[in-house]
């Protein structure tokens, strides 16, 4: 059974034109049997908002060059991990001087090897798992971005102060060359009074590409990680004007909208229809 970890499953590089740099990698065999394997490099790029991505018809940088520092393994070439065993693999990464200065994206694979079907009967798919690389290559340290927000909303459309949880959607739009992290708060205000404030999670909006806006899920008292989850604000909720505010490092939006208590209203019109429908039956008796 392929059972194959690689760690770290994914990497941030701001590099300058000209420059290298290595990445290590540990590889761990978590299964019972030995496993051939090889290594590769594929560019991939974003296909949707929801992080989705493609490997299809996507063209090499021309001027980046990947190899294995490994003084006794190249890239592409053949390697045995033993059950239970791990290695580290020094991946080298070169641009040259003539770099643009734009972002690339790639994903550095480790790959069940053929050989490893060739002494068995029925043959095996070839199973693999990998790295993404985010490589910006810039002249400064910190790359210059441009962000805008749209497709900003408010559901359900009907928003009742007693039963209506109040879920906030919206897409953050990369204007530059290079990524970035969705990095701010969604602030909700009633009256120019914060009554509450989400964190937006840092998912990588990639350059020219856009990604769905989610916020930040904490795990109180427990070793977990916080994941990403719809933005919603949860009733009751006072009847009024409330603003919801968008807020990143260089852009932000504002919406407002009105909650009412229809659950309230329709109950009193229900009690209304049945005080009059009794009043009626009480003022015309049924004949006998």
């Amino acid at each position: 059974m392929f059972n194959l970890s690689i760690s770290p499953a994914q990497i941030d590089i701001v590099t300058k034109p000209g420059s290298s740099l290595t990445q290590a990698y540990q590889i761990t065999n978590n299964s019972d049997q030995t496993l051939f394997l090889t290594t590769s490099i594929k560019p991939w790029l974003p296909t949707d908002a929801t992080g989705s991505l493609t490997y299809q018809n996507v063209s090499e940088n021309p001027h980046l060059r990947f190899s294995l520092s490994n003084s006794d393994l190249s890239l592409g070439q053949n390697l045995k991990l033993s059950p239970r065993e791990s290695r580290q693999l020094v991946l080298k990464i070169k641009s040259d001087l003539t770099t643009p200065l734009a972002d690339s994206y790639y994903t550095f694979f480790i790959s069940q090897s053929p050989s490893a079907t060739l002494n068995q009967q029925n043959p095996i798919t070839q199973a693999k798992i990998g790295s993404h690389i985010l490589i910006s290559t810039s002249d400064k340290e910190v790359s210059e971005t441009t962000s805008s927000i749209s497709r900003f909303a408010i559901t359900p459309r009907f928003k009742d102060s007693f039963f209506s949880h109040l879920n906030f959607s919206a897409q953050v739009n990369n204007l530059s060359n290079h990524y970035f992290l969705t990095q701010g708060q969604l602030t909700i205000s009633k009256n120019n009074q914060d009554i509450k404030k989400f964190d937006l999670f840092p998912h990588h909006v990639l350059a020219h590409h856009s990604r769905q806006m989610a916020c930040t899920l904490y795990f109180d008292q427990q070793k977990l990680p916080p994941q990403a989850a719809t933005c919603t604000l949860k009733a009751p909720l006072w009847p009024g004007l409330y603003t919801a505010t968008i807020s990143l490092e260089n852009s932000s939006q504002s919406l407002s909208f009105y909650v009412f208590p229809y659950s309230f209203f329709a109950f009193l019109f229900t009690l209304a229809i049945l005080f009059f429908a009794f009043k009626k039956r009480k003022r015309h008796p049924p004949l006998s």
